[in-house]
């Protein structure tokens, strides 16, 4: 962007969803080519005819310490004016970015706009070849469908390649366009910052899931409540109360392996985790409930030899930590001996362990799983994606 155009500060034209690498950090956050594609969507923008304000968009790679990255995105997804994912099979899977644009959606939907109108504007990043993504990229697809290239390879082979500059430009000029149009005609007014978590829709999908119970004292089943699920308070289960809570660690790690995710709270059923690989998470305190012990047991019923357990208590409250450790004890000792449980007592070990557990575990159920659904209707045999990518084989 040229140095003399009069910026307005706060004033966002756009705010950049993506996937980040996978260890993001201050340097790798936002890959090398998401952040080419923003600086040069800006100065496509700051090169729009017109007598306007120079205003900015955010991503959060821009925020430098000691600003606080988190709560800059909170405010910048609440006063942009146009919302630009860049869609690929993993931002279209993951929970995390699939929550930013719903946020944004219902933001839309407060001021009386349509969800489906100017103020998102898709970027076809990655093509998808899965069929229940087709919709979502057809959406990215609209603003140059006659761009072959853009439609064959996504933006991402378009900034990377010389043979493609082209095209590259043609489509940032019109995304540019787009979001100046936008923003100077049809101004969205700011919305309160976002607070606490945003559910988002079930993700559509025919692939096999990655299955994440939780087992703990607020969510053992009740008969008052529907079929004694309460998925969203499993969803927020915080073993280690100033961390966020755990089921999203294990989310990452099964996107990162490219598989959706399910999150529920436990209800004994042998065929819990009949045809999917998955994880049981359980709070050690349940063993201190009067129906405790009988819901482990009722959970190790349910195990398969693709299905991993994680014991995961907090020892660091004061005076705490005999006590932390004997509910381990208690709990590790219902388990089979054939279980050996990924038994935690501080963040830092559950980090380390999930993301090898769930790797292990979607292993095993490629290796061992159920060839084909248990009995019933004849349906689509099981896969953990619709189409493998030609770079990836099975893991061993």
């Amino acid at each position: 962007m040229s140095h003399d155009s009069p910026v307005l500060t706060g004033a966002r034209y756009f705010f950049l969803s993506y996937v980040p690498p996978p260890t993001p950090n201050d340097r790798t956050l936002g890959d090398h080519w998401v952040r080419r594609f923003f600086y040069d969507l800006h100065l496509a923008i700051d090169g729009q005819p017109g007598a306007r304000l120079r205003r900015r968009g955010f991503a959060d790679f821009t925020v430098r310490p000691p600003q606080d990255r988190a709560e800059q995105r909170r405010l910048a997804l609440a006063e942009a004016e146009v919302f630009v994912p860049l869609y690929s099979p993993d931002y279209l899977n993951r929970n995390d970015s699939r929550r930013e644009r719903e946020w944004f959606r219902q933001r839309l939907l407060r001021a009386g706009r349509a969800v489906d109108g100017d103020n998102i504007l898709p970027v076809l990043w990655t093509p998808s070849p899965a069929a229940v993504h087709a919709l979502d990229q057809s959406w990215a697809l609209a603003l140059a469908t006659d761009v072959d290239a853009y439609v064959a390879h996504g933006m991402s082979a378009l900034c990377r390649l010389q043979k493609y500059q082209g095209a590259y430009k043609e489509v940032l000029g019109r995304l540019a366009r787009h979001i100046v149009e936008t923003a100077e005609r049809t101004p969205l007014q700011p919305a309160e910052p976002p607070s606490g978590r945003t559910d988002v829709p079930p993700s559509p999908s025919s692939e096999v899931p990655f299955l994440s119970v939780v087992l703990a004292p607020d969510l053992l089943p009740h008969p008052g409540r529907r079929n004694g699920r309460l998925p969203a308070h499993a969803e927020h289960w915080r073993p280690f109360h100033d961390r966020r809570p755990v089921v999203d660690d294990v989310t990452d790690a099964a996107q990162q392996l490219r598989m959706p995710i399910d999150v529920r709270s436990f209800v004994p059923d042998v065929d819990l985790f009949r045809g999917c690989p998955g994880i049981l998470i359980i709070d050690p305190w349940v063993v201190e409930t009067e129906d405790g012990t009988a819901a482990v047991r009722a959970a190790v019923d349910c195990l398969h030899g693709w299905v991993g357990v994680a014991v995961v208590i907090d020892e660091s409250a004061p005076g705490h930590r005999a006590h932390a450790r004997g509910l381990l004890d208690r709990t590790v000792a219902l388990l089979p001996a054939t279980v050996r449980p990924l038994a935690v007592t501080t963040y830092d070990e559950w980090q380390v362990g999930i993301r090898g557990l769930v790797g292990r575990m979607r292993r095993r159920y490629l290796d061992a799983g159920p060839a084909y659904p248990p009995p019933g209707p004849p349906i689509t045999r099981p896969r953990l994606w619709e189409h493998p990518p030609a770079h990836e084989g099975v893991d061993t």
